[in-house]
């Protein structure tokens, strides 16, 4: 069975896979309430007496619903992130191992012990989670204009036991709370960074996620413009602001960041050696005091 639909995963084109051995085993034991090591252990039997004809019917449910192009995640409900697990759903996108560069990235930066921190655009909530499980000192809060990625965020804050703030804005509009404050030692943001008129969009997993989560406007850089010309208006003195963007953005988000105010500025490459991250310094000397 394993190798029948591992067949059928990478004969399907259109499919941006992992592994179709890796998602053929992952579909198997969500279906059948098996684990990996079963599975090791079990090799050798027949599934006469192992594995109900329900189990075998879902399976088959969940690998048709994978040939049609829906992203494992959302076939499971859950992905791991960092080293949390996280509902999804398709209001957001699905978390991404690239983003876990920015974690990492966050994580080498000198900060006080107790520093606010702002993810725009949090969607599942994902990296203002891991930021806080890494250091629960922290004052995290995680900002989303759709309602139901907020909701979705609060869930995976309960369910990882993690104390963040998630509100409803449409990027900086809910920072005059009370709940939030209006003033960062640290801006993160994955924001929206695809070019509207990408193929990319049309292929593989991104078919089925939100268009309003992966497009900004003609060159991909909207709302980087925005969240770069509005943060400096809620960071601290020497905070950073640190975003995720395409592969081939780094050079125009490093002269935006430059044009903006910011030093410092510096791209990181993720795991495929490719520019994903870039992240500027707020100085001292611009700071109004209020």
């Amino acid at each position: 069975m394993l190798d029948w639909a591992k067949h059928c995963i990478e004969n399907q084109a259109d499919l941006t896979f992992q592994s179709p051995a890796f998602e053929a085993r992952i579909l198997f034991t969500h279906a059948t309430n098996k684990n990996h090591t079963w599975m090791i252990t079990h090799a050798n039997d027949m599934l006469e007496g192992q594995i109900s004809n329900e189990q075998v019917k879902h399976f088959v449910q969940l690998l048709t619903q994978r040939l049609n192009g829906k992203p494992i995640a959302f076939i499971l409900g859950t992905q791991s992130f960092w080293s949390l697990t996280l509902k999804v759903s398709d209001c957001t996108l699905i978390p991404r191992q690239d983003t876990e560069t920015l974690v990492e990235t966050v994580l080498s930066l000198t900060l006080p012990n107790n520093a606010t921190v702002l993810d725009l655009g949090t969607g599942t909530g994902a990296i203002a989670l891991a930021l806080a499980k890494e250091n629960p000192q922290w004052q995290v809060s995680g900002l989303d204009s759709v309602k139901d990625a907020v909701a979705l965020a609060k869930e995976n804050a309960k369910l990882n036991s993690l104390a963040v703030t998630f509100l409803q804005s449409d990027w900086f509009s809910a920072l005059n709370s009370d709940v939030c404050g209006n003033r960062f030692d640290l801006i993160v943001s994955n924001p929206p960074y695809v070019e509207e008129d990408s193929e990319y969009v049309l292929q593989g997993d991104l078919r089925f996620e939100p268009l309003s989560a992966l497009v900004s406007g003609k060159d991909g850089l909207d709302d980087i413009r925005l969240i770069i010309n509005q943060s400096k208006e809620y960071l601290n003195s020497a905070a950073y602001l640190v975003i995720e963007h395409g592969e081939h953005q780094y050079k125009n988000v490093q002269a935006l960041l430059c044009e903006a105010g910011f030093t410092e500025v510096k791209s990181i490459e993720d795991l495929n050696h490719i520019p994903r991250i870039t992240l500027g310094q707020w100085p001292i000397s611009v700071l109004t005091e209020v």
